[in-house]
């Protein structure tokens, strides 16, 4: 097992590993930094520093995060090496060309708006059947505010079908959460229910098709996370044009 400690800096988190990374703990890493990513910090630093790296195929772990992290929510994933041997090492497998490498956390933390800033919206709606509708409403002001009149109807079809789930579904006060960083708009939806999504669970629906299956059909890319709370997040996203 990995230890792994967490802190905040300048409102992002970071993750310092500790002990060995290997096929046995790559997943206990990954799933953890999507989660820490999940809960939307300014970003995700990861301070190399304490970790034994078993093998080069290892490192794999790190581009994979950063995509998904990337996809959804958009939140970045930092690295940070110190000037010694695993630095060397990202460089000989290439990941420091797929994500930021910094020799310390300081200087990570200072790097994290050279990407384009990300806008961000969202509002705490009531466990109530009105909810999908206001949350219709929300979006139709957000997507019209950013100048994202291309994705209007998605983005209102999206919103509509993940309230409505997490509506009847759990009994939560669902938050909805819009984003736009660079070109990729995410909508997401947080309750207080863990566990799985299921594709066949109804929604509002158009032309025969409803729920997360209409979802599946329009979004760009969707799926479900868990919360640090111990709740869950589905989110969905589309392609800005």
């Amino acid at each position: 097992m990995l230890r792994l400690e967490d802190r905040a800096l300048d409102e992002a988190v970071v993750v310092a590993p500790s002990g060995r990374l290997d096929v046995v703990t790559y997943r206990q890493l990954r799933d953890h930094l999507i989660k820490v990513g999940t809960d939307n910090p300014r970003a995700v630093v990861v301070d190399l520093a304490g970790l034994d790296i078993a093998s080069d195929s290892a490192l794999a772990i790190f581009p994979a995060v950063y995509t998904r992290l990337d996809q959804w929510p958009g939140v970045p994933l930092l690295l940070v090496t110190g000037p010694g041997q695993i630095r060397n090492r990202l460089a000989r497998t290439r990941t420091a060309r797929y994500l930021p490498v910094h020799e310390t956390v300081s200087k990570a933390v200072a790097a994290i708006d050279d990407p384009p800033p990300r806008r961000v919206a969202h509002v705490q709606l009531p466990n109530s059947l009105t909810s999908p509708r206001l949350a219709r409403e929300f979006a139709r002001l957000t997507c019209v505010g950013w100048n994202l009149d291309d994705l209007l109807d998605d983005a209102l079809l999206l919103v509509g079908e993940l309230v409505t789930n997490a509506v009847m579904h759990t009994d939560s006060a669902p938050v909805v959460r819009l984003e736009l960083r660079r070109d990729v708009f995410s909508v997401a939806v947080r309750d207080d229910v863990p566990g799985e999504v299921n594709m066949r669970d109804p929604g509002g629906g158009v032309a025969g098709i409803h729920g997360l299956l209409l979802v599946a059909q329009i979004a760009t890319a969707w799926g479900s996370s868990p919360t640090s709370t111990g709740g869950k997040v589905v989110w969905a996203t589309l392609r800005a044009r």
